[in-house]
């Protein structure tokens, strides 16, 4: 064999293998580690927020505590990221970044009550989860007691601050936290600090909101910042609608409705100082926001967001984010394609949505809820009115079996009965946030209503008018 052939050989067999080791070395690890015995058997996933806009989540790691309270686990980062996990009646926030080793103290364990977790509106208190470290400059560290200091020192200046909205005591609170912390220099953290301080001000003076955002340009490190994501809720919450329906503002009204892309951002440059790559960011929050709020034109936003000021933008995070945006507003939209809901019923036998002929009324209920269980009840009335018209699919929600197979085997339910998870994965699918939620799919398992009303808030009523508009529609079509 020739020395070139050789070569070639152990080329091929080599650079693969060159390739695995230098991508992996590239990876550099966080570590979690902890031994919390309160918390034994427990799981807990971390989230990430997609973007600030929708904070969509996506899950980055978990954390599997075994018998004895012992937990570890490596997380891939290749910079700062800032995550969360929901457990209990907490909602605990950290920092993680490349080759950190991180020694996590949780919370005392505060199991919800059952009120709670029947509560829609139920909100986990939010903490900074506490790191234990011998390095003072530690992120999670210097986050953790700055939030401290802050929550103190706006609780015991409670009433000038938010009373009397002096500005001598935002300045007091300036002072003091600087005093204390200005000598870290931290990049993350001195965001986090900044972002803090602008949060208060904005919140004690809301003319100061015009120029709050002034010097504060596009970063990857802040988009998902909790304090800048604060911030950017304060001071654009709502405010499309706000400033278009304010005095003057029907030129800004017109703009969003003709799909004027470049005069919103430039009214909103003008108007609040923003740095004109910032202003993207805060244009799709504007245009998501104003979509739900029904108080423009639909088509517009939706064209607007396929704009070349997204789709051809420099930052490819404006450009990934306005079409998730877009993508995110057209889902269970009329006419969109509806998730196939695949579950078992009580006797462990598969059952499919899509397998349903005809129009289909998808109910979530918890079977626990007693407002669940009437409306499950009036069903029947319904099933009975329509006949073979309508497929009726419940979905109950993941509880104690016992419980929900007595009451669905003592009552005379109608329909398809299934099971959900633990994950209630098709309620999350579904963007189900209250018990019961109802819609409305075609035989093609298209949506027509999302949401459809429930069964004892005028479900029949609605599906009545439904089908005689579609019967007008027919015989409109045959002429």
């Amino acid at each position: 064999m020739s020395s070139t052939i050789l070569m070639n050989k152990w080329v091929k067999i080599l650079c693969p293998a060159l390739f695995l080791v230098l991508r992996f070395s590239d990876a550099s690890p966080a570590t979690i580690q902890g031994h919390e015995p309160d918390y034994a058997g427990e799981k807990l996933i971390f989230n990430i927020y997609t973007d600030p806009v929708t904070k969509d989540e996506k899950e980055l790691f978990e954390i599997n505590i075994d018998k004895n309270g012992n937990f570890k686990s490596d997380i891939n980062v290749s910079s700062t990221v800032y995550c969360h996990s929901e457990f209990d009646t907490y909602e605990g926030l950290l920092i993680l970044e490349p080759s950190s080793i991180l020694t996590l103290r949780l919370p005392k364990k505060q199991v919800k009550t059952a009120l709670q977790s029947k509560n829609p509106y139920f909100q986990p208190v939010v903490i900074w989860l506490v790191v234990e470290s011998d390095q003072k400059n530690e992120v999670n560290y210097l986050v953790e007691k700055l939030e401290d200091t802050y929550a103190r020192l706006t609780a015991k200046y409670f009433n000038q601050l938010y009373l009397q909205r002096s500005g001598l005591y935002v300045d007091s609170v300036r002072t003091t936290l600087e005093k204390e912390f200005g000598g870290y220099s931290q990049p993350v953290f001195r965001d986090q600090l900044n972002f803090k301080l602008k949060l208060l001000q904005a919140d004690v003076n809301e003319l100061s909101q015009k120029s709050i955002f002034k010097g504060v340009r596009p970063n990857n490190s802040i988009w998902t910042n909790p304090a800048f994501t604060e911030l950017l809720n304060l001071v654009f919450d709502n405010k499309l609608s706000f400033e278009a329906n304010a005095i003057g503002g029907g030129e800004l009204r017109n703009a969003v409705n003709n799909g004027n892309v470049e005069f919103i951002k430039n009214f909103f440059i003008k108007k609040y100082e923003l740095d004109p790559g910032l202003a993207d960011l805060v244009l799709l929050k504007l245009l998501y926001e104003g979509y739900y709020s029904n108080n423009f034109s639909k088509p517009a936003i939706i064209s607007m967001l396929g704009n070349k000021l997204f789709s051809d933008n420099p930052d490819n995070n404006i450009r990934i984010m306005a079409t998730n945006i877009k993508k995110k507003l057209l889902y269970l939209s009329p006419g969109s394609a509806a998730p196939v809901i695949c579950l078992n019923d009580l006797a462990g036998q598969q059952h499919c949505s899509g397998q349903l002929h005809g129009y289909k009324y998808i109910l979530f209920a918890d079977a626990e809820m007693l407002v669940c269980r009437e409306h499950l009840k009036y069903l029947a009335t319904i099933a009975s009115g329509f006949g073979d018209k309508l497929g009726i699919f419940v979905v109950i929600k993941y509880s104690q079996l016992k419980e929900t197979k007595d009451f669905l085997t003592k009552n005379d339910i109608p329909g398809t009965i299934v099971m959900e998870k633990p994950d209630n994965r098709y309620a999350t699918e579904y963007r189900v946030r209250a018990y019961p939620s109802a819609f409305l799919l075609d035989d093609e398992n298209n949506v027509i209503l999302a949401p459809a009303k429930n069964p004892l808030d005028g479900f029949q009523q609605q599906f009545a008018a439904f089908l005689r508009t579609e019967q007008l529609k027919k015989l409109k079509n045959q002429k």
